[in-house]
C-alpha cells in the first residue's frame, strides 16, 4: 500500500466520508444526491452561448479559437456540483474525481458524443489541462488529469501528456475576459513527445470553463505543432 493510500485510510478512520450534498456517511456523493445533478439538455457554443450542433464552436467564434468543440457536461449553478468541484480542488478530496468522471461518461454515452465526431480509441488521445509544477506540488495532484485518466480508462483510449505549463499564472477567478487572455498568454509549451500524435484527435479535459481562454491557449499550442483535431470537454461552465 502506497503512502497516499495509507494516508487516505487513516483520514477515513478519523474523518469518515460524508456526502457533499446531504452529509450521509460512507460516500462523498450518495446515489440520491448524484441524481440531483442533471446533465445539460441544450448544446451551445461555449464561447458565445448560441445554440449549436452537438457543442460545436459556432462559425462566428471559430476565428478566435482552434477548438472544434467545448462540451459542457452540467450546470455550474447546481450547488452539489459546485461543492464537488470545490472539494476536489481545495479540500484535496481526490476520490471526488471518480464521481465527476462518471458524470462526464454518462453525458458522453447519453448523447453518443464520440460517435457523432468519429472519435475512437484508435484515432484519439485524452489530455488533461496541465498545472504548473508549483501548484501541482502544493495540491498533490492535477484534478484535470485525474478526470482525464478515468475517461481514458473507460473508453480504452490513451491518456497522454502533450502540454506543459511554463508560467505559474494567477487564478483566473475574478479576472475579466481580456485579463484572462493575457494571464494565460504563452503560459504553455509542448511536451517532447507531441510528434507521435500528429494524426490523432485530441480530447482536452478541464474541470471548469468560463471564457475559454485557457482551453483556447492550449489548443493554440497544439495547433502550432500540427495537431489540428482538438476537442475540449469540461464538467461545467462558470458565468463570465
Amino acid at each position: 500500500m502506497g503512502w497516499q493510500k495509507i494516508k487516505n485510510f487513516i483520514l477515513d478512520l478519523i474523518f469518515p466520508k460524508e456526502c457533499i450534498g446531504c452529509g450521509r456517511e460512507g460516500y462523498y456523493l450518495c446515489k440520491s444526491c448524484r441524481e440531483k445533478i442533471e446533465i445539460k439538455k441544450r448544446f451551445e457554443c461555449a464561447l458565445c452561448h448560441r445554440e449549436s450542433n452537438f457543442g460545436r464552436i459556432c462559425p462566428g467564434c471559430q476565428k478566435n479559437t482552434s477548438l472544434k468543440t467545448i462540451w459542457v457536461v452540467a450546470d455550474y449553478n447546481n450547488k452539489i456540483l459546485q461543492s464537488l468541484i470545490h472539494g476536489l480542488k481545495y479540500q484535496y478530496l481526490e476520490e471526488i474525481s471518480t464521481h465527476l468522471a462518471n458524470l462526464v461518461i454518462k453525458y458522453l454515452e447519453d448523447y453518443n458524443i464520440f460517435k457523432q465526431f468519429d472519435i475512437t480509441n484508435e484515432n484519439s488521445v485524452v489530455v488533461g489541462v496541465p498545472l504548473h509544477k508549483k501548484r501541482l506540488l502544493s495540491r498533490g495532484f492535477n484534478q484535470s488529469d485525474l478526470i482525464a485518466q478515468e475517461i481514458a480508462k473507460y473508453f480504452k483510449m490513451p491518456f497522454v501528456k502533450l502540454i506543459d505549463r511554463e508560467k505559474n499564472t494567477q487564478t483566473q477567478i475574478g479576472l475579466d475576459r481580456q485579463d484572462r487572455q493575457r494571464n494565460v498568454e504563452n503560459a504553455f509549451s509542448l511536451s517532447n513527445n507531441y510528434s507521435n500524435y500528429k494524426n490523432k484527435k485530441i480530447i482536452l479535459i478541464d474541470d471548469v470553463v468560463t471564457t475559454g481562454s485557457t482551453l483556447t491557449e492550449c489548443a493554440k499550442i497544439l495547433q502550432s505543432a500540427g495537431l489540428v483535431d482538438i476537442y475540449a470537454l469540461v464538467i461545467a461552465q462558470r458565468e463570465d
